[in-house]
């Protein structure tokens, strides 16, 4: 998600855990605490100290009955645990039941007015917060589910969070509800922290990929701040459906020179939607998290951030039965110990101090880029990696339902083939890493001082720009660096065998010319030579060789 400026870092404390006896109270107060929010300035009391601007977390659902109300309440209670103050608010419009999830009774609607409502419409205007039987813990039931006006309705949503934010409290955590709306989607992208719950079905994974594809487009609108701009952008975007993969979007961009192009990659590579899967139970499950993100990276151009999955467990569904809290009525249980590394990763990720998926450093749409490999890889390691995306990318996988056709499909399973043929090939693996990775920067190598250049080294060959570059003529510029072939092989990888039949013009012990140009195109660069001259003439002294032995 946008990254969020000019706010103060938390730090992580470390969780103890819980028991009902540590957080049991006394009974609830019969009165909510009423706090008014329309006073005007001048009727505010003096505050000893300075009004907390706290950080919203929000989360929501790919559809009903996916979990979010569980995951929402239990991370309130983690909060609350590690000491923060923290309101829970219950903003699903059309089912707000938080307070169930706390064994209290159903508190009066808080029903936030914006001002531009008439004032026989602002009848609610006192924000009622409901103490819990957790310390610090309020509990805030804004879900706006009393009939109103359409209008006043949409309104309202649209004031909910900077409402939400005029708390006093260190956390607010939003139970959001589920769908696509555009007031739920925006509310989504403007909080500090947003979690997206969903299950390993197929239903469940449709509406998550549907629900990123219409939070990059609400995601664009607010990127794009000129009217005429935003509309074009707009338009294509109906053109290709309405809520296309962002991918799509960059690449219809760039076949028709947008030059906003540019900008869409760049908010792809920022735009990072947080996951969390409820509910597994298989090991294909536990599995699925990693899947979609590669999945979703591949189709949708984006990155997902995978929270962490939490198990189907007979404890939670107890715990929801019986209108109590899971981090407290039984704080041991493995799907208790899966929330709590949730809310961790979560808080470590505001803080800055999450451990990110190093993400990798090859070329884009290469053969390691498809199998998820770096350039090292071994040979076991390509195998595996080919495994895996064997699994992600087959017909009946659930991390690719609504993701990619099956036309897509079969695409992508062609091209991994060909990934894994070549990498495990070393014949074609080397000239294929010569030709789709970039030169590194040139490790230094102990290459003689000019003083000693011009005392013990022979003299660099002329060269001119009509040079043809011979085996010999290579090892002339090689000796007068001061060079080894040995310290060369190490550094391009080359093997020593051929650098040493390169500049012998042994050619029958070269393989193909394909691979010889790749060779000797690192060779030059690796000695400071014009790369392109090199190759060119070397090669075309070797295919006249070939040709002579009609083997071209």
């Amino acid at each position: 998600m946008p990254d969020k400026p000019d706010e103060t870092l938390i730090e992580e404390l470390p969780f103890e855990e819980l028991s009902s006896e540590d957080l049991s109270s006394e009974d609830l107060p019969s009165q909510d605490t009423e706090i008014d929010l329309f006073r005007e300035p001048a009727d505010e009391p003096e505050e000893a100290t300075p009004r907390r601007v706290p950080k919203l977390l929000s989360v929501s659902g790919a559809k009903g009955g996916v979990g979010k109300s569980m995951l929402a309440s239990n991370l309130a209670v983690y909060l609350a645990s590690i000491g923060r103050s923290v309101v829970l608010a219950d903003a699903d419009m059309g089912g707000a039941n938080l307070h169930t999830m706390l064994g209290v009774e159903r508190p009066r609607p808080w029903m936030p007015a914006p001002p531009s409502l008439e004032e026989s419409d602002r009848e609610d205007t006192g924000l009622a917060l409901l103490e819990t039987p957790v310390p610090g813990l309020s509990l805030l039931h804004a879900g706006l589910d009393v009939p109103r006006r359409g209008e006043a309705r949409r309104t309202r949503r649209a004031h909910l969070t900077a409402m939400l934010r005029g708390l006093d409290a260190d956390y607010v955590v939003a139970d959001v509800g589920s769908g696509t709306a555009s007031t739920l989607i925006d509310f989504h992208l403007e909080s500090d922290l947003a979690v997206f719950v969903t299950l390993p079905e197929p239903t469940a994974i449709d509406n998550t990929y549907r629900f990123m594809r219409h939070a990059f487009v609400r995601f664009l609108r607010t990127k794009v701040q000129d009217e005429k701009t935003r509309r074009a952008l707009l338009a294509k975007v109906r053109e290709l459906g309405g809520a296309p993969s962002p991918l799509d979007l960059w690449r219809r961009l760039e076949d028709d020179g947008d030059p906003l192009a540019e900008s869409v990659r760049d908010w792809m590579e920022s735009f990072s939607p947080a996951v969390v899967l409820n509910q597994t139970r298989l090991r294909a499950d536990l599995e699925l998290g990693e899947a979609m993100r590669s999945a979703g990276r591949r189709r949708l151009g984006f990155g997902i951030d995978y929270l962490g999955h939490i198990d189907y467990d007979d404890t939670v569904w107890s715990c929801v039965r019986n209108r109590r809290l899971l981090l407290i009525e039984s704080p041991g249980s493995k799907s208790a110990k899966s929330v709590e590394k949730i809310a961790r990763r979560l808080l470590s990720l505001e803080s800055g101090k999450a451990r990110r998926r190093r993400e990798r450093t090859v070329p884009p749409e290469s053969h390691h880029d498809l199998l998820e490999v770096e350039r090292g890889a071994t040979d076991e390691e390509v195998r595996r990696a080919f495994k895996r995306m064997r699994e992600i990318y087959s017909i009946e996988a659930l991390a690719c339902y609504g993701l990619f056709t099956a036309d897509e499909l079969d695409k992508v399973r062609t091209r991994l083939e060909e990934a894994f043929d070549v990498l495990l090939d070393p014949a074609r693996r080397r000239p294929y890493e010569l030709s789709v990775f970039p030169m590194e920067e040139e490790e230094e190598i102990d290459r003689p001082s000019a003083a000693r250049r011009a005392a013990d080294l022979p003299p660099p060959p002329p060269i001119t720009p009509d040079t043809e570059f011979s085996g010999p003529l290579i090892r002339q510029v090689r000796e007068s660096q001061g060079v080894e072939l040995r310290d060369i092989s190490a550094r391009t990888k080359v093997g020593l065998s051929y650098l040493e039949a390169i500049e012998g013009d042994s050619f029958a012990l070269l393989p193909a010319p394909v691979y010889v140009r790749g060779f000797v195109t690192e060779l030059a660069k690796f000695l400071r030579l014009d790369s392109a001259q090199v190759s060119r003439t070397y090669v075309k002294r070797y295919r006249r060789y070939l040709e002579e032995r009609g083997e071209a």
